[in-house]
């Protein structure tokens, strides 16, 4: 006779299997406002309704790596998740309290949470990682971008971010007049546009523009619109995946139409 597995590797195993059963939860805890009790930040919180009958519906996690994957593909800055941010950090304040009221006795349920929580604090420090280092990257692009943004439009910086880009701007331009321009004499004559960092543009370091011709890999979420390529049409069906350039897709990457992979 076989001997039977020893049940916390059973309880484990359970576990991990429903992790890798995609973090979905069934409808009838699908509400938007407040997570089940009793369940990892992982699978809580579900969109309350897709936008359109081809969406599977999500959790945030799931949409914060989505988001995260697209900075990462994406040539250029894309618009600030601010709302998803913010969901995204209260859900792991609610679980930190949750696991603050564990009994001793639950070390084990208290590790699963708190594993939980590093996973989705690693995917959340990671995607405004990689919108910093595109921020520092493309500093004067996205400035000028700032200034002409549509009022309208879904802001492309959160408020930290505005915040950061304009000190960052301010030093760098300090530092230009402190080690170019006060070297020579009678600079203050020469015009000020020339002298500033913003109008400067030939061979400035910060003056780079998103290259939205790179070739990016996507996958349709939903059935998509029509679009030309090379004078052909393209029709992007859930499920398909394409090898394209970005800026005849970009309209499709923000309105969530397809993922980049």
């Amino acid at each position: 006779a076989h001997a039977s597995a020893h049940p916390l590797s059973q309880w484990i195993f359970s576990f991990s299997s429903f992790l890798n059963r995609g973090r979905r939860l069934p409808s009838s805890v699908a509400h938007p406002h407040r997570p089940p009790p009793g369940l990892p930040l992982s699978f809580c919180r579900v969109m309350a309704e897709p936008s359109s009958s081809d969406d599977v519906a999500l959790t945030d996690i799931e949409l914060l790596q989505a988001a995260w994957i697209n900075e990462l593909r994406a040539p250029e800055l894309l618009p600030h998740e601010h709302e998803l941010v913010l969901r995204v950090k209260e859900q792991v304040a609610e679980q930190e309290a949750r696991v603050e009221e564990l009994d001793e006795r639950d070390s084990l349920l208290r590790s699963l949470y708190e594993m939980d929580n590093e996973r989705t604090n690693y995917q959340l420090r990671s995607y405004l990682r990689t919108r910093l280092e595109k921020l520092t990257k493309m500093a004067i692009f996205i400035a000028r971008r700032q200034g002409e943004a549509d009022a309208e439009a879904r802001p492309l910086l959160s408020r930290p971010e505005q915040n950061f880009l304009g000190k960052y701007l301010a030093l760098y331009q300090d530092h230009i007049d402190a080690e170019a321009w006060s070297s020579l004499q009678h600079a203050e004559q020469l015009p000020e546009q020339l002298r500033q960092i913003a109008t400067a543009a030939a061979g400035n370091p910060l003056n780079v523009t998103p290259d939205l011709s790179a070739h990016v890999f996507c996958t349709a979420r939903r059935a998509c619109e029509r679009f030309t390529f090379h004078d052909e049409v393209v029709e992007l069906q859930p499920g398909d995946t394409v090898l394209l350039p970005y800026e005849p897709i970009r309209h499709l990457v923000l309105d969530g139409s397809v993922q980049l992979t």
